[in-house]
């Protein structure tokens, strides 16, 4: 059995911790019913966000013994490539963007040397985790790989293949019957405006 999942979203604590969750709930449901799934199928349209949380997903979904399909639906930039990476057979839309670059830090509040130094050695252990997983996928050296993030580069679909990361470029629904395959969606959380007090 397929289980499809339509991840468009940022790549956040609460955005992966809904996939593991609905994974490893549905995934148990169906073992049950002596139903398992044997293949997870994940469109993918994500801006990025967190590479800890990147991680953890395409660790997550290499651990499972699962067939994973990842798809390129929109785009697919930043720590979401980690999402994609995590697929056995990766396929994209034939508009579908691609955005590989260096990890980067957002400082708020007061640090001293110490801090600093700290803060640039796990920006430098987020960026080997990264290129080493895309090496691996890609089949590429990983001095290439450093040096295509260090440069910042957007592909297309056609260029991401020719780099190894899109295996097929496809527009053709993967899945051609959805009856009986069960469906999530996972998006941003909303963010809930405080009331506004009327003006008199």
């Amino acid at each position: 059995m397929k289980m499809l999942i339509n991840f468009y979203a940022s790549i956040l604590d609460v955005t992966v911790n809904d996939l593991i969750r609905l994974i490893t709930q549905i995934s148990s449901e169906h073992s049950q019913k002596n139903n398992p799934v044997q293949e997870i199928v994940i469109q993918i349209s994500s801006s990025g966000g967190s590479s800890d949380h990147g991680l953890l997903a395409y660790n997550f979904l290499k651990q499972l013994g699962i067939k994973i399909t990842t798809i390129g639906m929109g785009n697919v930039d930043s720590a979401a490539i980690m999402l994609f990476a995590a697929g056995d057979t990766r396929i994209s839309a034939p508009s579908c963007r691609f955005l590989i670059h260096e990890a980067m830090a957002t400082i708020h509040g007061q640090f001293n040397a110490n801090k600093l130094g700290e803060l640039k050695n796990i920006t430098e252990r987020i960026n080997e985790d990264y290129c080493n997983v895309i090496a691996k996928v890609c089949s590429k050296e990983i001095q290439e790989v450093k040096n295509t993030i260090k440069n910042s580069s957007v592909m297309s679909s056609d260029q991401a293949k020719d780099f190894g990361l899109v295996q097929q470029i496809s527009e053709e629904p993967y899945i051609k019957d959805l009856k009986g395959i069960p469906i999530v969606g996972i998006n941003n959380p909303k963010i809930v405006q405080p009331m506004q007090k009327a003006e008199i």
